[in-house]
């Protein structure tokens, strides 16, 4: 069997409109630190994202400048919140900050609970995220930190560019990519470096309403302003071509009055919760293996769905296979589940190249039920024995 290794991939369409029925997208903010109201990972932390991507939540991630130029994962211009470590960021090398460790779960300054880590975590760099992303498929909200208010702000393109440099050479899918920031400046080296790449405008309350305009005339995809916003501004938001991405909702009637106003996607620190007040529940369990038969590679496995689904809805879904080699993916299949939540179907010829492939498994999740996934993991050699 593949290893559960806590890793998922978000639906097919990943950052689209979502497809499971009339729900926005989730993207789990700085990696999603509480599950359930409970404080579990720290901030932007490599934990934080596999968790994120096991239930098919979008990386919301931000990018800051080390001494060397290098963009790593942190919300601040310091350390001092999050981390073990004291001072600027940009006054690190990457080196450096190898010792800097997360030392609390949760997100201090948040509405929801905070404690102390026992076991701590190295700050990730941006180029680790995006690897993560790109082996699993996960859709990516990443934020270019340089704005006025912090004391690394750089008001030429310099910052943005060395960000994006990394985003160039992760050769990240353009489809699982969306760029965003506070700052014009910084969206408009986005889609120069990166052209047809999508971008959002992120505003405070006070400037919402001047920023729909901005949005919108300098052709940005997004605009994600501050929770609360109404159904009227979704819908202008809308007739100009834009979607909309709130942030940062916490509590679950909040994310259903978000759903309500018709908002594209949300911006929350507990993805979990906000798809439980969406009436979505991870499965209770999920198995997948592909195993070699002959020149063909077969998938196979199950499914169980959380209690309370209804049984019409409980095996509704597609389920894809991706063959990667390195971190790229070099064949997609897909297969359904049948009436009783099994699939076994042709995954296409094995080739020898095929041998040091590795593979992911999904659940693509349905109206219901979120996505879920197995490994990625080597292909197994023979059709394992499934006798008890």
């Amino acid at each position: 069997m593949l290893t559960r290794l806590s890793l998922a991939l978000v639906g097919a369409a990943v950052l689209a409109p979502s497809a499971l029925a009339a729900n926005p997208d989730i993207h789990a903010h700085r990696g999603g630190t509480v599950v359930n109201g409970t404080p579990r990972f720290g901030e932007e932390s490599i934990r934080a994202y596999r968790n994120a991507a096991l239930h098919g939540f979008v990386f919301e991630v931000d990018a800051k400048l080390t001494e060397n130029g290098v963009p790593v994962a942190i919300h601040d211009a310091t350390l001092d919140r999050t981390t073990n470590c004291s001072g600027e960021v940009r006054a690190h090398t990457l080196a450096e900050l190898a010792s800097c460790r997360t030392d609390v779960l949760g997100s201090p300054g948040s509405p929801l609970r905070t404690r102390g880590a026992r076991h701590t975590e190295p700050i990730a760099t941006i180029a680790e995220v995006l690897k993560l992303a790109k082996q699993t498929g996960v859709g990516v909200n990443l934020e270019i930190k340089n704005i006025p208010t912090d004391v690394d702000y750089d008001a030429t393109p310099a910052f943005a560019n060395r960000v994006m440099d990394t985003v160039v050479a992760s050769k990240l899918p353009r489809r699982q990519l969306l760029i965003q920031s506070f700052v014009p400046a910084n969206l408009d080296v986005a889609k120069q470096r990166l052209p047809r790449v999508r971008t959002s405008l992120l505003s405070l309350q006070s400037v919402n309403e001047a920023f729909l305009q901005v949005t919108a005339d300098n052709g940005y995809d997004f605009i994600s302003p501050e929770w609360p916003v109404s159904a009227d501004y979704v819908s202008r938001a809308h007739g100009m071509g834009l979607e909309v991405a709130p942030f940062t909702l916490d509590a679950a009637a909040d994310v259903r009055g978000a759903r309500s106003a018709g908002v594209d996607a949300l911006i929350t620190d507990d993805p979990l919760m906000a798809a439980r007040a969406l009436g979505l529940r991870p499965p209770r369990f999920f198995d997948a293996v592909v195993f070699a038969k002959g020149r063909r590679l077969i998938a196979t496995g199950d499914l169980l769905a959380p209690r309370g689904v209804p049984a019409r809805q409980r095996c509704h879904g597609r389920i894809t296979v991706r063959l990667l080699l390195g971190d790229r993916a070099v064949r997609v299949v897909r297969g359904r589940l049948n009436r009783n939540c099994e699939y076994f179907f042709d995954a296409g010829p094995k080739r020898r190249r095929f041998a040091s492939a590795r593979v992911t498994v999904r659940f693509d999740g349905n109206a219901r039920v979120l996505p879920s996934l197995e490994g990625p993991e080597r292909i197994a050699p023979k059709q394992p024995d499934f006798s008890p």
